[in-house]
């Protein structure tokens, strides 16, 4: 008996090479992340809120008009950009390099929102922003949405 089976693993996958690709100078990390990569400049994590144990993805799934097969999928990706420049204080500096990261990510999107005919469109939806300051310097995170419409498929 074939099964409907989501999207959102690939698409994860799908999303995490094409940051790496496009930003090859940041920390590009596959949800949240470890020990010492949260030390890094500039950092993008793709599937995290901010949050450990937090839901990162929230999905629906609907049927098309009268259809059994397939599943329509909508949902979004909750990702977070961050960037930190050691005891810089400038808050434009880490802000400019923040959204440096989120333009790195859109333009990998904008080059092939079907992420290879895996979906049917992903784009960048939401976007907020929080700037800090702390003991160790300036801080810019944008946590930002990848919204995606797709088809589970059956398998």
């Amino acid at each position: 008996m074939s099964q409907t089976v989501s999207t959102v693993p690939a698409v994860l996958d799908a999303i995490v090479a094409a940051a790496r690709q496009a930003l090859p100078n940041a920390e590009v990390v596959d949800g949240q992340p470890v020990k010492g990569q949260e030390d890094a400049a500039d950092i993008v994590c793709i599937g995290f809120t901010g949050e450990p144990g937090e839901a990162a993805v929230t999905s629906n799934r609907t049927r098309e008009q009268m259809a059994t097969d397939p599943d329509r999928e909508s949902y979004t990706i909750t990702c977070l950009a961050s960037s930190w420049r050691g005891h810089e204080t400038d808050p434009k500096a880490v802000r400019d390099a923040a959204y440096a990261l989120i333009d790195g990510v859109v333009g990998a999107l904008a080059t092939d929102a079907a992420l290879e005919a895996l979906v049917m469109r992903a784009m960048l939806t939401t976007e907020a922003f929080a700037p800090e300051q702390t003991t160790r310097g300036a801080v810019a995170t944008v946590q930002f949405g990848i919204h995606v419409d797709a088809y589970a498929y059956r398998r």
